[in-house]
């Protein structure tokens, strides 16, 4: 099966006022299914806006699309909202509402849900984490050393510099995502090292499997009914 990434995608521009509703897409017998989707603490969403800049420089960090990573928590009032680093090329922390933020997204989105539920107490620990990098600026040091000779994740180095550390004072996407799940307990520091793990890393088991923690991806969609544009599909308000 391919990974819904390759997919053509002609992208629409969201509304100011989106549409709330949230459906995920898996390939079932040879067609994508949806269903319903309310978003879950510790789910990641894997965001991709198919930039080919920002491709290329993933490239010389041996890795491939999608572009950015996020995670969702719920906020002290209950509100599903996403954690990430570098929101739009923003070089900081970002909380935003969960729907806003997937709505708005002119891109391709897929979310890997949690095969089991965060407790009450894990989802305090993530919301408690996640509060408390909002605003933090983006690491742009570490995401330069990625694409440096010096690539941390390259196996004779990487044995000695992988770690998960949960009190950074700035971050980027992907070691974000990982730390606030480590936090939450879903994810643990030996077998998966935020500061070695990229985009691609967490939406396929290609390099770290979390398929205990995580199902298969599933492409993230506003509506009931996708969009079909030629050999592709819209992603967006067509409007």
């Amino acid at each position: 099966m391919m990974p819904l990434v390759t997919l053509m995608l002609l992208l629409g521009t969201p509304p100011d006022k989106a549409d709330r509703s949230s459906y995920l897409f898996q390939f079932e017998k040879g067609r994508l299914v949806g269903r319903p989707y309310q978003p879950q603490a510790g789910d990641l969403a894997l965001l991709d806006d198919h930039h080919e800049i920002t491709a290329q420089l993933y490239n010389l960090c041996n890795t491939g699309k999608p572009l950015h990573a996020a995670i969702i928590f719920h906020k002290p009032d209950g509100t599903p909202a996403v954690l990430e680093a570098g929101r739009n090329g923003v070089l900081k922390v970002f909380v935003t509402d969960a729907a806003t933020r997937m709505q708005r997204f002119d891109g391709t989105i897929l979310i890997r849900r949690l095969r089991k539920p965060l407790t009450p107490e894990q989802s305090k620990q993530l919301t408690d984490f996640a509060m408390a990098q909002d605003g933090k600026p983006y690491a742009l040091s570490r995401a330069i050393l990625h694409a440096s000779p010096l690539r941390p994740r390259d196996p004779g180095i990487m044995r000695i510099f992988n770690r998960t550390v949960l009190d950074r004072e700035g971050w980027i996407c992907s070691e974000l995502a990982v730390a606030a799940a480590t936090a939450a307990g879903v994810l643990n520091e030996t077998d998966h090292p935020a500061n070695m793990m990229l985009p691609r890393d967490l939406c396929y088991d290609e390099r770290y499997d979390l398929s205990p923690q995580y199902e298969p991806p599933a492409l993230w969609y506003p509506r009931a009914s996708i969009d079909h544009v030629g050999n592709g599909i819209r992603v967006g308000n067509p409007e």
